[in-house]
């Protein structure tokens, strides 16, 4: 019994495992870790090499040629599939050009479906190569520290088809390119933007988005058609009224549950035919949908009591109200969170 025992504990069960299992394993793990399972068996090494790609996490520190290193190892494992891309290269040289070698167009012939791209933390000088929109297969993108690409000339076939999901940090983006992506990515549901550059006029015109989350940085948001929209959160919003005239005008969102932060600096509020200007309030069209409101007073302003209830009769079905109150020079005096 002892013996049987003894046999029992010096079997290998990792072994035991399928190949679709101990692939996901080393898709866990960084290349040079998975590169050293290699040691263990030759069946590893077959595995590695079927899946030396599938999630490459290109995060090389200490190597000066990152790009030259990614294009080798794509070039040396040319049949390899991969599914996501991760590059967390923020020491990058300025003068670096991202689109040598093509690794981004080769990225996209292997069906890549997400991309992670963290680039030089210092500046927004590197701009992602132009073929991103080659990218049919992509589903997820984030990025940060970087310059997005401008969009493709006018007749092209539409580009990412299949993109859901976009979260862009500290990226320098025009307006022509956010407008393009509500319009064009065609399956997008979620567009994050924080800390990005500045934007003059934001459209929404999409079928499938429904979360917006920004700073709320721009001059004017304007949600024409986007029958799947849900969350509209602009962190900001409200503070950039004051010195930038801020325009919020939503004409077709029918689903929208949360909404916010507004605030009486605001140049315009038009939602339907219901418009808030400085001097009007005409409450004609109401958005029983939405359940969550943000808004920001500052109870130095003259009527703002009067502002909040014609606000608040624009929603019967409101069930959260968030409210920031300011004092002088913007100061946050309070914030709370009350029910409806």
């Amino acid at each position: 019994m002892a013996a049987d025992v003894g046999t029992e504990l010096l079997r290998d069960r990792i072994s035991d495992l399928p190949d679709a299992i101990l692939v996901s394993i080393l898709s866990l793990l960084r290349l040079d870790e998975a590169a050293r399972c290699t040691v263990l068996a030759f069946r590893w090494r077959r595995l590695f090499t079927s899946t030396l790609l599938f999630d490459f996490n290109a995060d090389m520190p200490g190597r000066r040629d990152i790009i030259g290193t990614v294009n080798s190892i794509l070039a040396a494992h040319p049949a390899a599939p991969v599914r996501s891309f991760s590059a967390g290269w923020s020491f990058l040289p300025r003068d670096q050009d991202l689109s040598g070698g093509c690794w981004l167009q080769e990225l996209a012939r292997r069906g890549v479906e997400e991309l992670f791209l963290d680039f030089n933390f210092r500046d927004w000088s590197h701009r992602i190569p132009d073929s991103l929109f080659d990218c049919f297969s992509l589903k997820l993108l984030r990025a940060r520290y970087c310059t997005f690409p401008d969009v493709p000339k006018a007749g092209a076939a539409p580009p990412l088809a299949c993109l859901t999901e976009i979260e862009l940090w500290r990226v320098s983006i025009s307006d022509e390119s956010v407008n393009f992506l509500l319009s064009q990515c065609t399956a997008l549901e979620r567009l994050k933007m924080n800390a990005t550059s500045k934007f003059g006029r934001v459209h929404i015109r999409s079928p499938s988005l429904k979360v917006l989350d920004s700073d709320g940085d721009f001059d004017e948001l304007f949600v024409e058609c986007a029958p799947n929209l849900e969350w509209l959160f602009g962190h900001y919003m409200y503070m950039k009224g004051g010195s930038r005239r801020v325009c919020l005008r939503i004409a077709h969102a029918p689903k929208l549950k949360f909404l916010g932060y507004l605030g009486m600096n605001f140049e315009k509020i038009e939602i339907g035919e219901t418009i808030f200007t400085e001097d009007r309030i005409n409450v004609k069209t109401l958005m029983p949908s939405l359940k969550t409101l943000a808004i920001e007073v500052s109870y130095t302003e003259e009527g703002y009591i009067d502002w909040i209830i014609q606000l608040l009769n624009m929603f019967p079905c409101l069930e959260v109200l968030y409210i920031r109150i300011l004092g002088p020079g913007s100061k946050l005096l309070h914030q709370s969170r009350g029910t409806c």
